[in-house]
Order: C-alpha cells, then sequence, then structure tokens
C-alpha cells in the first residue's frame, strides 16, 4: 500500500475521532433548515480511495469545497466550485467543478473535474449521505478516456460550539 493511501487512511481513522467529537456537541445548535445550507464535514469513498472534505452549501444555491484528494500529485485540482438545488424534503442535487493541473511546481492547467450528486439529509438534519459520479475533461472539454466513476458520501453538519472553558 502506498504511503499516500496509508495517509488518507490515517486521515479517515482522525475523522472518525472528529466525528465523534461533532455527536458530542449540544445539539442546541442544530440548524432548522431541511436543506444543506451550511458547512459540512465529508468523507468520500471512490474504488481504491477515501478521502476527506469540508463544504458549504450557500443559501440561494452556492457551494464550494476543498477535498484532501484535490493535493496528491496525481489528481492536482482547484477547490470545487458549483450549485445545488432542493429535490423534494431532505433531498438536494449538486454540480460542481474543480480545474486541474499538472502539479505544484509546473502548474500547467491541465482541464477540469465535473462531479454530479444526489444526497438525503437525515431526520435530525445533521448528517447526509448520497452517491454521484465525476468526470475529468481534457483543455477541449472532451471526457479523458479512463478518468471517470462513482462514489459513496456521507457528511456531518458542522455545528457552532461554545469554547470549552
Amino acid at each position: 500500500m502506498s504511503t499516500k493511501i496509508r495517509q488518507l487512511f490515517k486521515s479517515a481513522a482522525l475523522a472518525a475521532l472528529f466525528l465523534t467529537m461533532l455527536g458530542n456537541s449540544a445539539s442546541a445548535f442544530a440548524q432548522d433548515s431541511d436543506g444543506p445550507e451550511g458547512s459540512w464535514f465529508y468523507t468520500v469513498t471512490i474504488p481504491g480511495y477515501t478521502f476527506l472534505g469540508i463544504e458549504t452549501y450557500s443559501a440561494g444555491g452556492g457551494y464550494t469545497e476543498a477535498d484532501q484528494l484535490s493535493f496528491l500529485p496525481i489528481a492536482v485540482a482547484s477547490a470545487g466550485h458549483g450549485a445545488w438545488q432542493s429535490a423534494g424534503k431532505n433531498k438536494f442535487l449538486l454540480t460542481y467543478i474543480n480545474l486541474t493541473f499538472d502539479g505544484f511546481s509546473t502548474g500547467n492547467p491541465t482541464g477540469a473535474l465535473k462531479v454530479r450528486q444526489a444526497a438525503t439529509i437525515d431526520k435530525t438534519g445533521n448528517s447526509y449521505s448520497g452517491s454521484g459520479d465525476y468526470t475529468y475533461y481534457d483543455l477541449n472539454g472532451k471526457p479523458i478516456p479512463g478518468m471517470s466513476g462513482t462514489f459513496t458520501i456521507t457528511a456531518t453538519r458542522i455545528l457552532a460550539q461554545a469554547p470549552a472553558m
């Protein structure tokens, strides 16, 4: 197993601990909305990789994210930007794009990554799960053969907490 994959798995274990701490936070800070507005801590699983990320869903449909996979030499990309929309009570759709490049030392553009997702927020409003697909595109907007697939995602809402004093 490569060192980078081991590091991702270690990060996933730390995420489990972090999520446990989130679960122990005061539920009085829970969001009232049945939509995804707010910030989330997520775990994505694609064949061969599990990685973590953070994302923010804005009122009105805006979206931004950053994740660990974006910083691997095999998948260097910008933060993601996109749009979400409601798909019914506690359900939503998301599409976002990352710009891709060939590495930190050269920074030559290589194209873009498009991610599409459908998710359902649980009854508490503080976690969701879903699935989706992704496709990498070259600089001419054509899909790159072998650079697409599917994923699953779980996320926990980041709740406001009073400091531990």
